[in-house]
């Protein structure tokens, strides 16, 4: 917030001293002098508060969080889960019971 007011008011300084040069400008009779310092005050103002919002904005934002990634499963299984496997593929109905029987026989019979 203090880091605000020092821009503002560094922007108000600014902009007095671009009125003041308009000011001692010779006098135009169309007022074109106060009309471009009011224009760059008035577009110096507008970018400073738009880098302001940026900052806040950026502060507020939270912080990403980091991607949780799944367990990696091993490449070969105990018994007991290839069991476990075939037995939700057997209660699922994607195996038959005679599939069932021989991959059964074979994860029993495997080292």
């Amino acid at each position: 917030m203090i880091e605000r007011i020092g821009v503002v008011l560094g922007l108000a300084a600014t902009a007095v001293s671009v009125g003041l040069l308009a000011f001692s400008a010779p006098a135009r009779a169309d007022g074109a002098g106060w009309f471009l310092g009011g224009m760059v005050t008035s577009k110096v103002l507008s970018n400073a508060e738009r880098r302001t919002q940026a900052q806040e904005a950026q502060a507020y934002r939270p912080a990403p969080q980091p991607v949780q990634q799944a367990p990696a499963r091993p490449a070969v299984s105990s018994k007991e889960t290839r069991l476990q496997d075939l037995d939700r593929l057997a209660a699922g109905g994607y195996i038959t019971p005679q599939e069932y029987r021989e991959r059964r026989k074979a994860v029993l019979e495997a080292n």
